[in-house]
């Protein structure tokens, strides 16, 4: 069979991957806060983006002089452009009508920028290491305090062995502990041990230096402290239950993680994209987003474009930056309905949910949502990832209203979340002094037609923070004695 090359047309159909679909994309997957901060940055990026409703009286002449010059220096490169754009974002408040920065007094100035100022929270290693160079040792003792503490993590726990810290500073092991004792007794007490059990030791050394029985629970009972198990302690260290009790409460008083209170998490403030109301049967979705900035295309740049003696360098930049405008709004309005579709499909399946709060979600996934829809799960994983909606029953994040479907004596179905709501309400119904096991948890919702194993309701159990029928019964004890 004779090989031979000829050309010819074929039609075909291929996705091409545009910047405005990576844009789209990249928009749905922002939360509220973040896309408010993505389009500030580009009202400062692109010139011919506007914030609506925004500008007022100024006169004409004045508005298309001053961005005649943005868009030359714009066209120029000058890098001076950058620096004014950060006087125009701090002074945004005193923006004159026409939508650029005015004078304005020096209290003004002062007031914005005290509101301004971050201020840094100070770390546990930088607390550690103020007081290390304030007991006046001399260097090499100083060098060893400070590296003793940047081997100290976020709990206050040291995270390297002390032979290797002897061994990196050329000292003995003796000198490195006796550095360590030093350290555990900065604020926070307790830093620098190696875990709970060290730490809370330390802690009752120096805040309670004359009670020798609780030292001793510490050092030789921690495993039946954990367990709750007094009686054995009591048993074991030959003094009265009620002692031993007693002293248990001032366990409350230490802290066994000392550096936590330092810890540089920043704080997660939650904005809903979404409000729900059910209404007469009927579910109604509203977006929370009339804060977030309402964009437009300038029309002095518009107008500009559009007039025929504009010079062909001016007009290619402002077709870029038009169309750049148009693809972000564009990208924004189909992230609004993407939502909006997607949380009305699952608000409708879990409808018991809105009537009857908490225990009362169906077995959900991302498919099934996805296919109600005609989205793919990507695209469904992107909306319900890190956004919350608001309910009559509380601000719950759209992964919560996903959960899995559990195994049925009879045919009906039970989602996880309905399970665990069970397990919450049969403990909470049971003898304070014959608490049930897990396996009579499992009778009990055997009675309702819900078939799980044993191992699954001590998870759930975990999920919800409720101890063992051992401790609990322990708890129970304790409580009714005070």
């Amino acid at each position: 069979m004779a090989i031979s090359l000829k050309t010819g047309l074929r039609q075909t159909q291929r996705l091409t991957i545009t910047q405005s679909l990576i844009q789209s994309i990249e928009l749905l997957q922002l939360t509220a806060l973040e896309l408010a901060d993505k389009i500030s940055n580009e009202l400062l990026e692109n010139p011919v983006l506007e914030e609506q409703n925004i500008r007022a009286t100024s006169s004409k002449s004045q508005e298309e002089t001053v961005l005649a010059s943005r868009l030359e220096q714009e066209l120029s490169g000058d890098e001076s452009i950058n620096q004014r754009r950060e006087e125009q974002k701090t002074n945004y408040e005193n923006f004159s009508d026409n939508g650029f920065s005015s004078s304005f007094n020096d209290n003004d100035k002062k007031q914005r920028f005290i509101e301004n100022v971050i201020q840094e929270k100070e770390t546990l290693k930088q607390h550690l290491l103020l007081q290390a160079r304030l007991i006046g040792k001399d260097g090499s003792d100083l060098a060893l305090l400070e590296n003793i503490i940047t081997s100290i993590d976020d709990n206050g726990f040291l995270i390297i062995d002390v032979e290797v810290i002897a061994k990196e500073n050329k000292r003995s092991v003796n000198e490195v502990k006796k550095a360590i004792s030093t350290i555990s007794a900065f604020d926070p007490i307790g830093c620098g041990t190696r875990n709970i059990q060290e730490s809370l030791v330390v802690q009752a050394e120096l805040l309670y230096p004359k009670d020798n029985l609780l030292k001793s629970m510490l050092k030789e009972q921690f495993t039946l402290l954990e367990n709750l198990d007094y009686k054995k302690i009591a048993k074991n260290l030959g003094v009265s239950f009620n002692d031993v009790i007693q002293k248990s409460s001032l366990i409350h008083n230490l802290n066994p993680f000392p550096g936590g209170q330092f810890s540089t998490k920043e704080i997660r403030y939650i904005i809903p994209e979404v409000e729900v109301k059910l209404i007469d049967d009927n579910i109604i979705i509203n977006l929370n987003d009339d804060w977030i900035p309402n964009i437009g295309i300038n029309t002095y740049y518009s107008n500009l474009y559009r007039k025929k003696n504009t010079d062909k360098e001016v007009k290619e930049y402002l077709q870029n930056k038009i169309q750049s405008a148009k693809n972000l709004m564009k990208n924004i309005s189909t992230r609004r309905d993407t939502i909006s579709k997607v949380v009305t499909a699952i608000m409708e399946q879990q409808k018991d949910f809105l009537f009857n709060g908490v225990g009362h979600l169906k077995p959900l996934t991302i498919s099934q949502i996805a296919e109600s829809v005609n989205l793919h799960e990507s695209t469904v994983s992107r909306v319900v990832n890190g956004k919350f909606v608001q309910t009559d029953w509380g601000i719950y994040e759209l992964k919560y209203f996903f959960v899995s479907k559990l195994k049925s004596l009879n045919d009906e179905e039970h989602s996880s979340e309905e399970v665990m709501a069970k397990i919450k309400q049969i403990i909470n119904n049971e003898n304070p002094v014959k608490t049930l096991t897990d396996e009579e948890i499992l009778n009990e919702l055997k009675k309702t037609g819900i078939q799980i194993a044993r191992r699954t309701i001590s998870k759930y159990r975990e999920v919800l923070n409720i101890p063992s029928s051992v401790k609990r019964k322990r708890l129970n004890m304790m409580n009714s004695e005070r």
